[in-house]
């Protein structure tokens, strides 16, 4: 088994993709949204109605759905004030037990919006301004933490293998 390719094997570049456009396609529309938003409120003197509540929401849709992106490409942002004091044996151990703890959170994250967003369904929930329903964007974040802690399952079992072989 290729250890050196793709975490996710062929599905990788069109999970790549459609998260990657969709991302791109969101931040565009936000850019957009401010755009308008900007010229209206000192051009038109006619801001956007509700443009800071969508912009809210949609950063919500942006942030999680980058998130597994990012998670796969292992480009989080990490803080290393106390790497140099580790020994360099214990790093391996510790990568793998920090990505477990993060499969575990993000889980843990899925199921407790999956839980949130079945009561604001349940009551009604919507946002303040414009009316719009909040749960679907609820359980489109808690969808996308699930695919982040796959995301992370998937890194856990490559770095496994990856020990095995190396053993053998």
């Amino acid at each position: 088994m290729n250890l050196d390719g793709p975490i996710m094997g062929r599905w990788e570049r069109p999970f790549v993709r459609v998260l990657g456009g969709l991302a791109a396609l969101t931040l565009f529309f936000i850019m957009l949204l401010t755009c308008a938003d900007v010229a209206g409120r000192y051009i038109f003197n006619e801001p956007v109605p509700g443009a800071l509540e969508v912009t809210e929401f949609v950063m919500g849709a942006l942030i999680f759905t980058s998130l597994p992106l990012v998670t796969l490409r292992q480009e989080q942002v990490t803080v290393d004030l106390f790497e140099q004091f580790i020994p360099r044996f214990v790093k391996p151990a510790l990568h793998v037990l920090l990505n477990a703890i993060s499969c575990a959170c993000l889980a843990a994250i899925s199921w407790r919006l999956w839980v949130k967003a079945g009561e604001m369904f349940s009551n009604g929930e919507f946002t303040a301004v414009l009316q719009i329903k909040v749960w679907p964007l609820v359980y489109y974040m808690s969808f996308q933490a699930a695919v982040t802690a796959f995301v992370l399952l998937l890194i856990l079992i490559r770095n496994k293998q990856a020990e095995t072989t190396a053993e053998s």
